[in-house]
């Protein structure tokens, strides 16, 4: 899961540096790293929406179009999927349902409060009231 790295006394995202050593990696900013801006880098796994530490591996299907429209499953990669913010898709997995190719985990992918990621995407059907699906 990828998390953005800044530095904290200046905010630069871009030109910082790690190095390993024994007590873990050592991130170093470039622009104010002459002043010492140096900490070690937080390794904990967090949802990116809530960060929350209940995260679930998940495999996801990775397909491609082989023949025109018919669509075919080329291997799978595991995805990370948050106990709260991903909930539907974690019970839909635990049914041994498959995670959808397009869906974007709210643990790798912040979303807003109302649940979109910023792309509009539809997760999940939306069920209305009197029980259909649209």
């Amino acid at each position: 899961m990828s998390r953005e790295l800044a530095c904290p006394a200046c905010g630069e995202a871009h030109d910082l540096t790690g190095q390993r050593r024994d007590e873990g990696i050592h991130i170093t900013c470039g622009t104010c790293g002459t002043c010492g801006s140096s900490w070690r880098r937080d390794t904990r796994r967090a949802c990116a929406t809530c960060g929350g530490d209940q995260l679930h591996e998940r495999a996801q299907p990775l397909t491609q179009y082989s023949r025109g429209t018919q669509l075919s499953i080329t291997g799978w990669h595991q995805v990370l999927l948050c106990a709260s913010c991903d909930a539907l898709m974690l019970g839909r997995s635990s049914q041994g349902k498959p995670i959808p190719p397009g869906y974007r985990p709210a643990a790798t992918t912040p979303r807003g409060p109302d649940g979109d990621s910023g792309g509009g995407t539809e997760i999940l059907p939306r069920v209305t009231g009197h029980g259909s699906i649209r």
